[in-house]
């Protein structure tokens, strides 16, 4: 009877609020939502009034989808109980929807991609960065989850690994999105980029200095790419450097280890 008491209380919406703000502290609920209204206005002003330089290239159900990454947290509440997710702590939120509304509102809504150099490069780094961080969370909800302790210099490590093999995924994506469906997500077509970007108004920014022999031998394409791999090398060392030196799930009354040990009464590492 306790047991279903218990999974009653769980699954109602009462029980649904009370696990959120039970863990939710009120500047993370500003810092959220102030972005997530930024967001609302962008997706009214680009849908409904006269919009921004956005609209012409980007519909506005990017913006849509980018505001419901926003809510991850609360949506993994929904997780069933005993899913590894719902041992992820609220502040992954503030990265996740950090980097969302930099991508969605910033990058493309207030057009910073074009107008400020090297944006998308430092959005790159920013979202490695990301990566590994949401790793860090995964590993310490994993290990909440299977009940095994572990030092967070491994568990940091499995972060940056994490982290690098999204970022790898994301170029394949460009190269497949690319070679098989048409795509310019690389720029392999200079010549296009340089005149899309004269009639919008833009600039071209890249990383590297390029020379006219690198264009003519349609080196462009390589350059962006390798362009991003540093900044996802650089912003994925640089997560995995703050981690090491302040673990958060791995001291004071968020340590993990601490946690699992107290429920089993076993020793510290296995």
């Amino acid at each position: 009877m306790k047991k279903a008491w218990q999974h009653y209380k769980e699954t109602t919406l009462q029980g649904y609020f009370k696990r959120i703000f039970s863990q939710v502290t009120k500047p993370q609920l500003i810092y959220w939502w102030i972005l997530r209204l930024l967001m609302v206005y962008a997706f009214i002003d680009t849908t409904f009034l006269s919009g921004s330089t956005y609209k012409a290239s980007n519909p506005p159900i990017q913006i849509v989808a980018n505001l419901v990454g926003m809510f991850a947290f609360e949506i993994i509440q929904l997780f069933p109980e005993g899913s590894r997710f719902r041992y992820f702590s609220p502040s992954f939120q503030y990265i996740t929807a950090t980097g969302f509304f930099l991508g969605s509102f910033g990058g493309a809504y207030c057009n910073l991609y074009y107008s400020l150099p090297l944006y998308d490069k430092l959005l790159h780094a920013f979202g490695t960065a990301e990566a590994v961080y949401i790793g860090y969370e995964y590993l310490c909800a994993t290990q909440l989850k299977l009940k095994k302790t572990a030092p967070h210099q491994i568990i940091n490590l499995g972060a940056l690994g994490f982290g690098f093999i999204l970022s790898s995924a994301w170029e394949l994506f460009e190269f497949t999105y690319d070679q098989f469906f048409g795509g310019d997500a690389q720029h392999w077509n200079y010549q296009a980029a340089l005149e899309e970007a004269e009639k919008t108004g833009r600039e071209i920014f890249h990383l590297f200095p390029l020379t006219q022999e690198m264009l003519d031998g349609g080196r462009f394409a390589l350059m962006d790419t390798m362009g991003d791999i540093v900044l996802n090398f650089v912003g994925g060392l640089l997560m995995y450097i703050v981690l090491c030196v302040i673990p958060y799930r791995h001291k004071g009354k968020n340590d993990v280890n601490k946690r699992i040990q107290s429920s089993l009464s076993g020793p510290q590492y296995e």
